[in-house]
């Protein structure tokens, strides 16, 4: 999930760590455009991934949502996106089912359309009958997300704070269902399971980190697991990598590390603790460090 805060960004580099998607913002509001929009959808669109548009909503009422609903159509259309989205997060009171529902309307005459919502706006602001569009729910330090109204998601944005080596600044990053990514018109085949994204993420790591020289294809085989036993004594307090900051991400992601608990990329004490709670839970050794046996839960959970 990419906007003009991020600047002009390497889509190059997004396709290289593993990701197969890419969602860029178009609109916000009534009158502001993105103006990397049209570049960053084009660029996904060049190296084959599936891409989708979204809008900041700032309406509280019906009839603002139809405002903003044609404003954002009238942006966003030209650069033909796979998807678009309504990024609903806006404070607002009352039911705003009805507001959702006709700006999704409108803008599903673009391409299949879906609401992006944590489970708190969910329960504050929408009912049942918002499922007839797909979800992409953000939801933060946990091993599943809550989908509140709906039975499972078409999307999870699982960190606001990811980071990808060669990329400055924070990216929002998601896993993507293969449900939905099948349903948005692609032939390509693709595993739901986002444990392969992950692992090609970790490969593009060690590369980077400590030039491990791996085929990056999400496979845990003889080089990646040799790869893992070479710097199982590098990674102790105080060491700084992008592999390390994989770690955090998984440890959030399975509740033993709390955001903004620890500095990122950084092997602090809180990340060492956390690795420990891992490894007791886990029956490990419960050493602090990153061998093989910790390893495996990393890569198969």
């Amino acid at each position: 999930m990419v906007n003009h805060g991020n600047g002009s960004i390497s889509i190059d580099t997004i396709k290289d760590t593993g990701h197969n998607f890419l969602i860029a913002k178009a609109t916000e509001g009534s009158t502001f455009i993105d103006k990397y929009y049209n570049n960053n959808i084009a660029k996904a669109k060049a190296l084959g991934l599936v891409n989708g548009a979204y809008h900041f909503a700032r309406f509280t009422t019906k009839d603002k949502a139809i405002h903003e609903a044609n404003f954002f159509k009238s942006i966003a259309a030209d650069a033909s996106p796979d998807f678009v989205v309504l990024d609903f997060e806006q404070q607002c009171s009352g039911d705003m089912t009805e507001a959702c529902l006709v700006f999704l309307e409108i803008v599903a005459t673009i391409a299949p359309a879906l609401i992006y919502c944590n489970p708190s706006y969910i329960k504050a602001y929408l009912n049942s009958r918002i499922t007839k569009y797909p979800l992409w729910v953000a939801h933060y330090g946990v091993s599943s997300p809550s989908t509140v109204l709906w039975p499972d998601y078409a999307m999870w944005q699982y960190t606001e704070k990811g980071q990808i080596a060669g990329i400055s600044g924070y990216l929002d990053l998601n896993y993507m269902s293969g449900e939905f990514y099948n349903s948005i018109g692609t032939n390509e085949p693709v595993k739901p399971d986002p444990l392969i994204e992950q692992i090609k993420s970790l490969q593009y790591n060690l590369n980077i980190d400590y030039n491990a020289k791996l085929i990056v294809d999400g496979i845990v085989g003889k080089n990646t697991l040799t790869a893992l036993k070479g710097i199982q004594d590098i990674i102790i307090k105080g060491h700084k990598s992008y592999v390390v900051l994989w770690i955090q991400q998984k440890l959030e992601q399975y509740g033993y590390l709390k955001e903004n608990s620890y500095t990122q990329m950084l092997y602090d004490e809180p990340t060492f603790q956390a690795v420990t709670e891992l490894q007791k839970a886990w029956g490990k050794s419960t050493s602090g460090q990153l061998n093989v046996s910790t390893w495996d839960i990393f890569l198969t959970n």
